[in-house]
Formats: C-alpha cells, sequence, structure tokens
C-alpha cells in the first residue's frame, strides 16, 4: 500500500491497512474501516476505536498487570495491552501498551 499525502478530500472507495500481526505471529492486515488519520511527520497511523467497534471488531483495552487476568504471560507479551478480534472471531491481535497508549504490534 502507498500513502498519499495532500489537502484533505471527500474520496469514495478509499482503503486503508495497517500492517500487524495476529496472536501466532501470522503478518496481518487491518484494514480501516471508515476514517483514520496518517501524518507524514508521526511514525503512527491514529485509528478511531469506534470505528472498529461499529464495524462488529471486538476491542478489550487492557493494562500489563491484567495479562494473567487474560491468560496472557507478560514473558512472552511483556507490553501486553488488551486485544482486538475480528468481526468473524477468528483473527486476534494482542496490543501493546507503553506510556499510557495501546498499539497494535509493528512488523
Amino acid at each position: 500500500m502507498q500513502l498519499a499525502v495532500s489537502p484533505a478530500k471527500h474520496m469514495t472507495g478509499i482503503l486503508m491497512g495497517a500492517k500487524t500481526q495476529d496472536s501466532h505471529g501470522k503478518p496481518f492486515v487491518l484494514v480501516v474501516p471508515d476514517v483514520s488519520m496518517y501524518d507524514p511527520a508521526m511514525s503512527d497511523i491514529l485509528i478511531p476505536v469506534g470505528h472498529f467497534i461499529e464495524a462488529g471488531f471486538t476491542v478489550n483495552h487492557r493494562i500489563p498487570s491484567q495479562a494473567n487476568e487474560n491468560r496472557f504471560s507478560l514473558k512472552a507479551v511483556p507490553l501486553y495491552g488488551g486485544s482486538i478480534t475480528t468481526p468473524d472471531s477468528t483473527t486476534i491481535i494482542v496490543m501493546e501498551y507503553a506510556q499510557h497508549t495501546w498499539s497494535s504490534p509493528a512488523i
């Protein structure tokens, strides 16, 4: 996917994805429903979580101290931050939590 940077315009049919990995370490492109924001000066893509929930995703924000409650080992996932589950429940992405911010793991 190539990023296009220009003044904001209303466009239909634009598809954006964020490269990440699933809970088994397999590369996964998380297709962003509806709206997102990209700033070339930033290393991150900001995605409104509400759009994922509206699209049927399950989003569970957690902090590392809750890893054991969710059956994750901090040794295996030291930055455990909860999960995003796809609407069909076939893919789980384990989020990372650091500096009071949640993110999907980069690949």
